[in-house]
């Protein structure tokens, strides 16, 4: 069966349309995806809370060691363990270039009752940069709980525990 001009004219024509929609089609479906695709990941604020579960959960972090149940306390503070060279044991990084942070356990009222320097070269180097955009400045993320204190075995009261981690941009 042979076709008129006019047949040939509309069939090629639909084929012309049909070809149009299809490059639409992909071109809708290839922006999409490229617009879901992460080239970088931000895993600061994930490295800054994995290191404050670290140091308030782990046995040999900053929380109050019960003898008789043989555990840490979740919720409490010891004083003794509040120095620089504790908490860089009790998160021994070999040649750490990745976090440094300020421990620092309050009275209700703001006073300081002790305080701690985790990786104390680069927290100074941070500081100043700390909360600043861009390659070579730093991340700041607070963490803040209320906490019962211990001197030891003494019970001290209430305070305020502030963790302040600094963390590298990239």
């Amino acid at each position: 069966m042979k076709m008129n001009k006019k047949a040939t004219y509309v069939k090629f024509m639909h084929l012309v349309i049909w070809a149009i929609f299809l490059v639409f089609v992909l071109l809708v479906i290839v922006i999409f995806t490229a617009g879901f695709i992460k080239k970088e990941m931000d895993i600061r604020d994930a490295e800054a809370r994995i290191f404050v579960n670290r140091i308030l959960y782990s046995p040999n972090g900053i929380s109050h060691f019960d003898e008789d149940l043989g555990k840490s306390c979740p919720g409490t503070v010891d004083l003794r363990k509040i120095n620089s060279s504790f908490v860089d044991s009790a998160a021994y990084i070999e040649d750490n270039q990745i976090l440094a942070a300020k421990i620092t356990v309050e009275t209700v009222e703001g006073y300081i009752m002790g305080e701690a320097i985790y990786n104390e070269a680069w927290y100074y180097r941070w500081e100043p940069l700390a909360g600043k955009r861009g390659s070579g400045a730093s991340s700041e993320i607070i963490e803040r709980r209320y906490v019962i204190v211990y001197d030891g075995d003494e019970l001290r009261g209430h305070g305020m525990l502030k963790i302040r981690v600094l963390v590298p941009n990239a």
